[in-house]
């Protein structure tokens, strides 16, 4: 049993959410662009866990995201936690907010950054918000 607060490890075959809140990010053949998964100048990125969720959960979590900064939000890039991983990145789950994880270990500078990110943003599914 898991004390309280504490939150499960993300599993390599997890679906994970980056919410897209920028229309620069998405191409017009409805692909993600490299620019949704560079975290400069901070040292993680945020993605949102689809583990534990309903369909419509994720929307719900994304507006709250759009909403607190505020943006629109206009769809999300899913891709399995292995997918990051295998560019030798780590994601650590955080208890707050809710189905929230940080994606770390990128290289420091943001050419290095913009090199992986578009190994990533290759295997990355863009869903049009609903």
């Amino acid at each position: 049993m898991m004390e309280e607060g504490a939150v499960a490890a993300v599993l390599d075959e997890e679906w994970l959410a980056r919410f897209v809140l920028f229309r620069k990010w998405i191409r017009s053949d409805r692909t993600v662009k490299p620019d949704a998964f560079i975290p400069y100048p901070y040292p993680n990125l945020s993605v949102t866990r689809h583990v534990g969720l309903m369909d419509s959960e994720p929307w719900e979590i994304g507006q709250d995201v759009a909403d607190a900064r505020p943006a629109t939000l206009y769809g999300r890039a899913d891709l399995q936690a292995v997918n990051f991983r295998r560019q030798s990145l780590a994601i650590s789950a955080t208890p707050r907010p809710r189905n929230h994880a940080n994606v770390s270990g990128w290289p420091p500078d943001k050419p290095s950054q913009k090199i992986v990110a578009q190994e990533i943003a290759a295997l990355a599914v863009f869903i049009r918000r609903p």
